[in-house]
């Protein structure tokens, strides 16, 4: 090159090189725009199906816990009937043996009830005592060897081996020791 080129590039502005700026209509930016708001409303409309999802699931279990209550009540309305059957009965004829032959029999059909149920007793007398079965109200002196059950004050309850309610019960603390006192 010439000096006096030379001199004239140096003089002359310098301008940038011409940048290719992305056109919003190049094909390449309109599919990654397109595929963008399409999976934007693929999700949106997932998170909704998801929300709808959680208050159906809210809506089908209360209604089903509604279902069970309804079912248990069914259950118990027979024994409920026949209750009041034998109060009518012993209002009107005063007859007290066959008033407790009838509870008797709706006792029977009571605890037929709570076995359908699943429902059992906890066996307790004479037995240890199991903090797990057994709520101990009173420690007692007795004949029996410590920690056997002596008295059942109210009766524990398991279903499908979950205690219901423990039975409240009195604890031996073993044979007393008696001093002998020398006369």
């Amino acid at each position: 090159m010439s000096s006096k080129k030379k001199e004239h590039q140096a003089n002359e502005p310098v301008q940038p090189e011409a940048t290719v700026e992305p056109s919003n209509e190049s094909p390449l930016g309109t599919e990654c725009e397109n595929e963008l708001r399409a999976t934007i409303d693929r999700l949106q409309r997932l998170q909704a199906e998801f929300e709808n999802y959680k208050k159906r699931s809210l809506r089908d279990a209360s209604v089903f816990r509604e279902r069970i209550g309804d079912q248990i009540i069914l259950d118990f309305l027979p024994l409920y009937d026949n209750l009041q059957r034998a109060f009518m009965s012993l209002s009107s004829n005063h007859d007290v043996e066959t008033f407790i032959s009838g509870v008797e029999q709706i006792f029977a059909q009571f605890q037929q009830v709570l076995e359908g149920k699943g429902v059992t007793p906890i066996g307790v007398v004479n037995q240890s005592f199991d903090p797990s079965l057994h709520e101990a109200m009173l420690s007692v002196e007795s004949d029996l060897e410590k920690n056997k059950i002596v008295e059942e004050f109210m009766p524990g309850y398991t279903r499908d081996e979950r205690v219901l309610r423990p039975s409240r019960v009195s604890v031996s603390q073993g044979p007393a020791l008696h001093e002998e006192n020398p006369k």
